[in-house]
């Protein structure tokens, strides 16, 4: 599909259209829909067919197209082709790159992602390739000044798509992601097995990275809650083995107690284990 301006500001104007209940909706269902809708709404004021000279674009104007296009729209100034900002006019196809030097790389400090609004971001993926984002909104994504540039990118989209999902619910992350990618990404960001967080502006969230069978990134409370289950309470799962059997849990071995818990670490990866046979 191709993705035009009339398309992408006009999505715009509908989502501030909307309340915020119906905001929030929209919102949460943007995980299994493409960034874009179509729409016949538009912003723009459509002129003849006249050469313009685009103006050369600043730093301060990129910044202000790719943090405050909500301002630039509300002043009128979005044009089918271009933006007139601070009185001059930017052609969409004359907006140049992000410079990487601009850029923080997404990277983890203690297991923590933390990326901030107003600021770009790059990631280079393991063919090398290069990858841009602006946080905006508690969202990152490809630079407005970039897709109305037409350098829209499907894999930078499902980069930012992967990160977004994590700082809000990373439940579903298996539908879109095996579990290498999901490796990948994590592993390349700094993330070690255990627990982590993500947070993109206000949107935050806590995981545990595990290797086991109930996906690569377990909310924390989830984790908890089975932990309590080995630890803690117990479970009727485990009247089916004798006492003093073997578990292997995150490859180590943890043995069966006679109240049938486990004296098992918190922070163990729980969600990895190896059950012994039942007992007869």
């Amino acid at each position: 599909m191709r993705i035009t301006a009339n398309n992408l500001l006009g999505n715009m104007s509908l989502i501030r259209s909307l309340n915020g209940h119906e905001r929030k909706n929209m919102h949460m269902e943007s995980y299994n829909k493409d960034s874009f809708i179509h729409s016949s709404l538009s912003v723009f004021q459509t002129y003849g067919r006249t050469q313009i000279r685009s103006s050369k674009c600043s730093d301060e104007v990129l910044d202000k197209i790719n943090f405050k296009l909500d301002d630039i729209l509300r002043q009128k100034c979005g044009r089918e082709h271009s933006f007139i900002v601070n009185g001059k006019e930017y052609m969409h196809k004359d907006l140049p790159r992000i410079d990487s030097s601009k850029c923080m790389n997404i990277k983890a400090v203690n297991n923590k992602i933390v990326l901030n609004n107003g600021h770009y971001y790059n990631y280079k993926d393991r063919k090398g390739k290069e990858h841009i984002f602006a946080c905006v909104n508690d969202r990152i994504e490809q630079p407005y000044s970039d897709q109305f540039a037409g350098r829209q990118d499907k894999n930078t989209y499902q980069i930012a798509k992967f990160w977004n999902m994590l700082s809000r619910d990373g439940t579903y992350m298996s539908l879109y992601y095996s579990k290498a990618e999901q490796q990948s990404l994590l592993n390349d960001a700094g993330i070690s097995e255990g627990f982590f967080s993500v947070q993109i502006g206000s949107k935050k969230q806590e995981y545990f990275y595990s290797n086991g069978n109930a996906g690569v990134a377990v909310r924390k409370f989830e984790y908890d809650a089975v932990y309590d289950m080995f630890a803690k309470r117990g479970s009727a799962l485990f009247n089916e083995y004798d006492i003093g059997s073997v578990f292997m849990i995150g490859g180590k071995e943890y043995i069966l107690n006679e109240d049938r818990k486990f004296d098992i670490p918190y922070g163990e990866d729980i969600f990895d284990v190896q059950f012994p046979k039942r007992a007869q």
